[in-house]
């Protein structure tokens, strides 16, 4: 559950859950055996996933922009509300690594059911307080660490388990996952926030119930329409023969890495920079007393336009990615995203905030599509969970900091410094990577496909 649709960057954990170990020929990016012959089917397997993560994704839109919106009807402190921000990305850092294990450990499609039963059950309880009146910012506030705490399980298995149903050829992992990110973009964008806004205006019961009933829908289609085991094949055994190396095993591969270390540190940054805004942009933009003078209304409105831009990175990825090399797109994107973050400082009004998010929606998704891809390229199966796990904690877990970095500045020295220190260390963050990680690395670390 993010915050704000404010565009965060997925590309940093998601390139940093990449194993060290490479064997057989290397891959050429782009090119399947069915090259020259058309795309060939994802299946239905992809297709009943697709689905579940299209109503999952609906109804975390609904709560990324109404929870808030509630929230500052509560409260008007830059440091709770950072707080908020920061419940949702704290299970990252804490259980990151231990919930990477565990997902190489059980069944991932049975896994990613039982957290989104339960994160469904979580809001239906949210909604019991809602309407017996005792709905609180803590209570937001515990709800959202809770939240966050189903995200780790269900995101982790959820990435894990495309490989399995889709194959490793690079061609075909691209076009998942561009229709993954499109699917989640238009219900967690387009429908989402606009919806958010009316259930807004009927009351916070609405807010969190109706998206109970979606999630728990998505659970049942996983449970209906998606079959069979999907465990992680047991190849070798583990550096060290307990516990405690099977703990260390995803965090050891991704460090001692070339490419990952750098990839994870930058993207880490640039999450950082990335909650710092979304801590701070809903009072710079909402509300009588902001610099935008936004209703909630409007807001969640022009939220939509995220998801339209957004859309159309998601039909421009493959092109993009046919003409120019992965590293040289990825740095592009993330740069120009960068720059882009002081548009709502230099233009905070409704259009300003609408161009930004059209501007830099394509951006995120394009670069989104090469960490995506890049990821089962470079571990193996057996490694998916331990490495994604040990780079969300870095990459994920560098976002709870930012939002309360975020918000303690802004009561400190204004709304205005946090969203130019945003941009300054986005930019920054690129650098380092543009720097340590040329497309010639990368392709000496891919696996066969």
């Amino acid at each position: 559950m993010a915050v704000v649709p404010a565009a965060k960057s997925d590309a940093g954990p998601a390139a940093g859950t990449s194993a060290a170990a490479h064997a057989g020929p290397q891959a050429v990016p782009g090119a399947g055996p069915d090259a020259g012959h058309g795309p060939r089917p994802l299946g239905r397997p992809f297709a009943a996933h697709l689905s579940a993560v299209g109503l999952a994704n609906l109804a975390d839109g609904v709560v990324a922009t109404g929870v808030p919106l509630v929230a500052i009807t509560m409260t008007r402190s830059p440091e709770l509300i950072g707080l908020l921000t920061a419940a949702v990305w704290l299970p990252w850092l804490l259980l990151g690594i231990p919930a990477g294990v565990l997902v190489d450990s059980w069944d991932r499609r049975r896994t990613m059911t039982v957290a989104l039963t339960a994160r469904g059950l979580l809001l239906l309880g949210a909604a019991a307080l809602a309407v017996a009146g005792e709905l609180s910012i803590w209570w937001l506030i515990a709800m959202a660490l809770t939240y966050g705490v189903t995200e780790v399980f269900t995101d982790l298995a959820a990435s894990a388990q495309v490989p399995a149903l889709v194959g490793r050829d690079a061609t075909d992992l691209r076009r998942a996952t561009s229709r993954l990110l499109g699917v989640e973009h238009v219900a967690n964008g387009f429908v989402g926030p606009p919806l958010a806004g009316l259930l807004v205006a009927v009351g916070a019961a609405w807010v969190v119930g109706a998206p109970a009933v979606v999630v728990l829908l998505a659970a049942l289609v996983l449970t209906v329409a998606l079959r069979g085991r999907y465990v992680a094949p047991h190849r070798a055994a583990p550096p060290v023969g307990s516990t405690l190396g099977r703990l260390g095993e995803g965090m050891t591969t991704l460090w001692r890495h070339p490419v990952l270390r750098p990839l994870i540190l930058g993207g880490g940054l640039w999450n950082f920079a990335s909650t710092a805004f979304a801590a701070v942009i809903l009072l710079w933009m909402v509300g009588p007393e902001s610099a935008g003078g936004l209703s909630p209304q409007v807001w969640a409105l022009v939220a939509v336009a995220m998801p339209v831009g957004a859309v159309v990175g998601s039909a421009l990825a493959s092109r993009v990615l046919d003409r120019w090399s992965e590293m040289r797109v990825l740095v592009v994107c993330w740069g120009v995203v960068g720059v882009l973050n002081l548009l709502p400082l230099l233009w905070p009004s409704a259009l300003g905030l609408a161009t930004f998010l059209l501007l830099v929606a394509p951006l995120g998704v394009i670069g989104n599509v090469v960490s995506g891809s890049l990821r089962p390229r470079l571990v193996p199966e057996h490694l998916l969970g331990k490495v994604g796990g040990a780079a969300r904690v870095i990459g994920y877990g560098a976002m709870p900091l930012g939002a309360v970095v975020g918000g303690q500045v802004a009561a400190l020295l204004g709304i205005p410094v946090v969203l130019a220190g945003v941009a300054a260390v986005m930019v920054l963050a690129t650098v380092y990577v543009a720097l340590s990680v040329p497309q010639s690395l990368v392709d000496e670390h891919q696996l066969a496909p």
